[in-house]
């Protein structure tokens, strides 16, 4: 293929012939992102991209001497944002296409006629469509030609600009009859097809740098394509099929889901570091041992202040505070929509156990030196006596354990954490215990507002259910919830004051029967973690080891299930929507991402690539008032039905005409259009009132025998 392209690039050697998946303005006709040649000038973007970049740099220098550099805003900014609001004016094409200039149509016909002979002894599938990109000045205002011929076909086709129009204006059945006409069919062997796009917020976050993407406001791209075959423009808003199309990203500063993100980014550090330590022996440098990546605008914080405040306010607390129902502070029978929670959780954290709290203040450590220093520091006063924390009954994790017991003294402390200091694997994999802990229990509790906790609660113990359907899962609640002997919620065998937190004095001196015992340690010794003489009444603080080797899974699928939760906020806030409308949502969305063929495999992925995007069908009755307003283009193809091949003039013929408020093609095109700009997307409060730029895709193709029989 690069042969026979070879030919007309040397003919043309002041042109771009670029090889490449379809650009916007070719997807919007054939619905395809296939490979083609797209051929577009390149003699005259100097001028006026330099005028362009002249302008934006000019116009960028003037914003930064008042505003400052965006990358250097309090994020207090963000909050205060709209989130739906568009961060800058919308457009149908792609940043890189700006520069795209056209070419003559006499120039772009040569250029198609000498592709046509190259493609004449090709296979269809060998042959590559290619596509030029015009100026719109002669008549019929061409603005693309291409030519997708082959050794059996002679297939052409052209898009021109027709006007500017309003929907009101455009009577498809009109069009259908003029298409049978000119094919020579019964206007009942003509097949229409609409669809449509509603952006219902922000831009895509594609065309940004990394640095940028996680500065810009939080918006994200929400879009609703929707498809019907009525004869009208006019959406079909009870009949329509809907595809709700969204592109978030994952640890932007301004969002909401950060509260949890930030776990999942500092236990993705430290299990890395501690694969690394593995394999060098412990010869680690933690001082340069990264636990919180920085990035410009993210807020650095005063650790060691937090960790005080944590610790005052444990033991002013420690006797008076009330305990939630269940433990969780972000989840309550008030807790109404995904936002509410995961703002209380931002505010308040999730669980008032102490170690809970405390890895919300460990995980901002930017340094596995500072993460040790300030566990070592928290562990020192706790075993002082002045607080008695909170733990969860059913927080089993070992630093609980440890802290349990050096609240109430012990007479081993000082030399159990200086050797703890010694062994900087050990301190790491204490609290990250915690960490895996304490995620594992927010994502739970939080899908248990759109009442999948059965499915993530099963996902993490490997349970026989987590390989079932989400379609199954759900049905299985649905018996669950007829039958009345049931309940969604995994966590209400402990939802009560009483067995949620261990409060009184009494339940800090409990033994736990599943606790280790000294004998179970004799290896401690060799480690100088505990002395040789063995008391009775003394119970070892710490573990020998953590066994870390199933936080690799853990992690995917935190990462995955964390993907879900960002796409649902979004969702939440875009639409509207409760969390009756949202759990058939959830059930495609986990389906899509927590699965073995989810596009998801690691944190790591979501921290370099954060750019994730989805494409499910939805209900209408999430989405009917949207409907109701314009949408961005309407797109309407018309062809014979199958069963009309045979019928008419001998040749498949497609039209397809696109409807859009914003220009479909790049400035270098469109500035040839002699239409006002005000004249299209005029906003009014009535639908039929805007106007749309009106163009058509005419796409022919002929059978042909091109051996000649002598």
């Amino acid at each position: 293929m690069k042969d026979i392209l070879q030919s007309v690039v040397e003919n043309h050697p002041k042109l771009n012939f670029e090889t490449q998946s379809s650009p916007s303005y070719v997807e919007i006709y054939t619905k395809i992102k296939n490979e083609i040649v797209i051929v577009y000038s390149k003699a005259k973007q100097s001028s006026s991209i330099n005028e362009n970049n002249s302008k934006s740099n000019k116009s960028e220098q003037d914003e930064l001497d008042l505003t400052g550099s965006p990358l250097k805003l309090d994020l207090s900014i963000h909050a205060m944002l709209d989130e739906t609001m568009m961060s800058e004016e919308p457009q149908l094409w792609r940043k890189e296409e700006f520069f795209h200039s056209p070419i003559d149509i006499e120039k772009a016909r040569e250029i198609a006629n000498l592709y046509t002979k190259s493609l004449a002894s090709l296979a269809k599938d060998e042959a590559t469509p290619m596509w030029i990109l015009c100026t719109p000045t002669s008549e019929g205002k061409p603005l693309l030609l291409t030519i997708q011929s082959n050794k059996d076909e002679f297939t052409r086709g052209l898009v021109n600009y027709e006007g500017a129009v309003t929907l009101e204006d455009v009577d498809v059945e009109n069009l259908m009859k003029d298409f049978a006409s000119q094919e020579c069919i019964d206007e009942d062997l003509v097949k229409a097809s609409v669809d449509c796009k509603y952006t219902v917020s922000g831009i895509s976050y594609g065309q940004l740098n990394y640095e940028d993407q996680l500065n810009t406001p939080h918006s994200g791209l929400t879009e609703l394509h929707c498809q019907w075959s009525a004869k009208t423009l006019l959406t079909p808003f009870i009949s329509c099929k809907v595809h709700f199309e969204q592109e978030v990203i994952v640890g932007h500063l301004a969002s909401p889901c950060n509260a949890i993100w930030k776990s999942l980014c500092a236990l993705h550090q430290i299990n890395e570091l501690l694969v690394d330590m593995t394999a060098a022996a412990g010869n680690v440098d933690l001082e340069k041992a990264v636990i919180r990546n920085l990035i410009p605008g993210m807020k650095r914080y005063n650790n060691t202040k937090r960790l005080n405040e944590l610790l005052n306010e444990t033991e002013i607390y420690t006797y008076t505070a009330e305990c939630p129902t269940g433990g969780c502070l972000c989840v309550t029978d008030n807790t109404t929509t995904l936002r509410q929670c995961m703002n209380d959780m931002n505010k308040m954290g999730s669980s008032n156990d102490f170690t809970y709290k405390l890895w919300d203040v460990l995980r901002d450590s930017e340094t596995a030196e500072e993460l040790i220093t300030l566990l070592l520091q928290a562990l020192t006063f706790i075993s002082s006596g002045k607080i008695r924390p909170f733990i969860d009954v059913n927080n089993k994790s070992l630093l609980s354990k440890l802290v349990l017991k050096l609240s109430r003294g012990h007479s081993q402390t000082s030399k159990v954490l200086k050797n703890l200091r010694s062994s900087p694997p050990h301190a790491l994999s204490l609290i990250a215990q915690v960490g895996f802990e304490k995620t594992m229990w927010e994502y739970t509790r939080i899908m248990s507002l759109l009442e999948h906790s059965f499915f993530l609660a099963g996902m993490w113990s490997n349970d026989a259910r987590s390989k079932e359907k989400i379609d199954q899962i759900n049905q299985t609640i649905q018996d669950m919830t007829m039958g009345g002997e049931f309940t969604l919620n995994p966590f209400e065998s402990y939802t009560t004051t009483e067995h949620s937190i261990r409060l009184d004095s009494e339940s800090f001196c409990v033994e736990d029967s599943n606790d280790l015992t000294v004998d179970d340690f004799a290896s401690l010794k060799t480690r100088g973690l505990v002395g040789d003489k063995k008391d009775s009444n003394e119970v070892p603080l710490i573990a020998d080891e953590i066994d870390i080797s199933p936080w690799k899974s853990l992690l995917m699928r935190f990462a995955q299930v964390h993907v879900c939760l960002e796409h649902l906020y979004r969702a939440e806030t875009c639409l509207r929507a409760d969390f009756a409308q949202l759990k058939p949502m959830a059930s495609r969305i986990l389906e899509l991402y927590v699965s073995e063929k989810s596009p998801v495999k690691t944190v790591g992925q979501l921290m370099n690539d954060p750019i994730l995007k989805i494409n499910i069908p939805i209900t209408n009755n999430i989405v009917q008032d949207h409907l109701k307003k314009s949408a961005t283009w309407y797109r309407l193809e018309l062809s014979k039905k199958e069963r009309a091949t045979d019928s008419g003039l001998k040749r498949y013929c497609k039209l397809v005409y696109v409807y859009s408020q914003l220009p479909v093609f790049p400035p270098n095109v469109w500035q040839h259009i002699e239409t006002p700009n005000e004249e299209v997307g005029e906003t009014t409060t009535v639908v039929e009132e805007v106007k749309y730029h009106c163009t058509k895709y005419t796409y022919l193709s002929n059978k042909v025998n091109r051996n000649i029989v002598l």
